[in-house]
C-alpha cells in the first residue's frame, strides 16, 4: 500500500483529506507542521507528500533536501493552495513541488492527481532498478572479460615454461644423444614427461572449470580402495619431487590411519581434490620442509588432511581463496593460475562434503577435506581376476 505524508495546517482540510485518502492509502500524519524539530523527526519513508502553502514556506529547504536524497527516484510533492497564494508560493514551487491543486479541492480531481504522481514514482523506481541491474550486468561482464584475459595470460605463461623445457630437452637429446649416458638420457626423458603432465593437468583444470560453470560436471561414484588410491597418488608426487633440484628438497609424508577402506567416491574428482591440495602444499613450501598427507576413515565419512610449513595464507585473503583466479597477496613470483582451490571446492561440493582451512602467514596451512561415504558391502566387491 502506498504511503502518503499529509502536511496540511488547516484542520478541516486535513480532516477531509485524511478521510478521503485513508480508504486507499496509508496516511502518515504528524501532530503539527509548525515545530521544525517534530517535523524533521519524521524519518519514515513515504511515496507522496501532500503539503499546503504554510508548510511549504517553512520547510521548503527540508523538502528540497529530501527530494535530493531520493534522486534519481522521483519523490513527488503535491501542493494544495488557494489561487491568491499561488503567486506568493512561486519562489518555492520550482525547487520543490511536482504538481499543485487549487482549493477548494474536489475529491475526484485529488484522486486523479495522486494516482498520476504515484505512478510517476513507481515508474522512476522501476527505472532505477533496471538501471542498477544494467550496471551490475555491465560490471559482471567487465569482470568476466578481465578474468578471461587474466586466464589466457596465466595459461600462456604456465604452458610456455614446460614447452620451452620440452623444446630444449629434445634439442639436447637430438644433438648430444650419442654422448649422453643412459642414466642422463632417462633423467631428461622423465623430466620431459613431467612437463607434459603439467600441461595436461592445466588444460584439464580449464576444461573442468568450463564444465562446472555450465553445470555439466558428471558425478560417478564407484568402489575405491582408498589406501591403494592414496599410495599411488603419493608415489606419483614423490617421483616428481625426485626430479626437482636437490638444493630445494620438500619431503612428502603419507600417514594412513586406515589400512584398508573400500568406499564409494568419484575417483576422478577425488584425484583433482587431493592432487591440487598436494601440488599447492609442495609448491608453496619452504626448502627442507615436510608436507604431511593424512587419511582417516570412519563409519560415515572419510577425512583427508594436507599440512605444510609453507608461506601460509594471509587472513584477509582466506575468505576469497576458493574463488576462481584468486591468488593470495603473498604468492610473489610463484607461478599459478588461481584455479586449483576453486576446482577443489567444486569437487568437494559435488560429493556433498566440506573443506576447512587453517592457516597462518609465514607458518603454514592445513586443508581438511571431509567427504560422506557409503561403505561397500563385501558381496559387492568383484573378485580379483586370476
Amino acid at each position: 500500500m502506498s504511503q502518503i505524508l499529509l502536511l496540511v495546517e488547516q484542520k478541516e482540510n486535513r480532516r477531509l483529506l485524511l478521510e478521503w485518502l485513508a480508504v486507499y492509502y496509508e496516511v502518515l500524519l504528524p501532530n503539527s507542521t509548525e515545530n521544525i524539530d517534530d517535523f524533521l523527526s519524521l524519518n519514515q519513508s513515504f511515496d507522496l507528500a501532500i503539503i499546503d502553502g504554510q508548510a511549504l514556506k517553512i520547510h521548503w529547504q527540508w523538502i528540497a533536501a529530501k527530494k535530493q536524497a531520493e534522486h534519481p527516484v522521483c519523490l513527488p510533492f503535491l501542493l494544495i493552495t488557494s489561487r491568491s497564494d499561488v503567486k506568493m508560493a512561486t519562489q518555492f514551487i520550482w525547487q520543490t513541488i511536482d504538481d499543485l491543486i487549487i482549493a477548494p479541492v474536489e475529491k475526484i480531481e485529488l484522486q486523479a492527481r495522486v494516482e498520476i504522481l504515484l505512478r510517476s514514482r513507481q515508474l522512476s523506481l522501476t527505472l532505477k532498478l533496471s538501471h542498477d541491474q544494467l550496471d551490475l550486468a555491465l560490471q559482471t561482464a567487465q569482470e568476466l572479460n578481465e578474468m578471461k584475459t587474466s586466464l589466457l595470460y596465466m595459461i600462456a605463461h604456465d604452458v610456455r615454461n614446460p614447452l620451452n623445457f620440452i623444446l630444449g630437452t629434445t634439442q639436447v637429446l637430438t644433438k648430444y644423444k650419442s654422448t649422453l649416458t643412459d642414466e642422463k638420457t632417462q633423467e631428461m626423458l622423465d623430466k620431459t614427461q613431467a612437463a607434459v603432465k603439467s600441461i595436461d593437468r592445466l588444460l584439464d583444470d580449464v576444461l573442468l572449470l568450463g564444465r562446472s560453470e555450465s553445470g555439466k560436471i558428471a558425478f560417478c561414484s564407484i568402489p575405491l580402495d582408498l589406501a591403494k588410491f592414496c599410495n599411488e597418488l603419493v608415489a606419483e608426487f614423490q617421483s616428481g619431487l625426485k626430479l626437482k633440484p636437490q638444493t630445494d628438497p620438500v619431503t612428502l609424508i603419507f600417514v594412513n590411519h586406515s589400512e584398508s577402506a573400500m568406499v564409494c567416491l568419484d575417483a576422478s574428482l577425488l584425484r583433482r581434490i587431493l592432487g591440487n591440495l598436494l601440488s599447492n602444499a609442495i609448491k608453496y613450501s619452504a626448502p627442507n620442509t615436510q608436507v604431511f598427507f593424512e587419511l582417516k576413515v570412519t563409519e560415515i565419512e572419510v577425512i583427508f588432511s594436507v599440512k605444510d610449513a609453507g608461506i601460509g595464507i594471509p587472513l584477509a585473503d582466506q575468505e576469497r581463496l576458493f574463488d576462481s583466479f584468486y591468488r593470495a597477496a603473498n604468492v610473489g613470483i610463484i607461478p599459478g593460475t588461481g584455479l586449483g582451490l576453486s576446482i577443489v571446492k567444486k569437487c568437494v561440493d559435488l560429493h556433498g562434503g566440506e573443506i576447512v582451512l587453517s592457516s597462518e602467514e609465514g607458518v603454514g596451512s592445513t586443508f581438511t577435506v571431509t567427504l560422506p561415504i557409503a561403505k561397500i558391502e563385501e558381496e559387492q566387491v568383484l573378485p580379483a581376476m586370476p
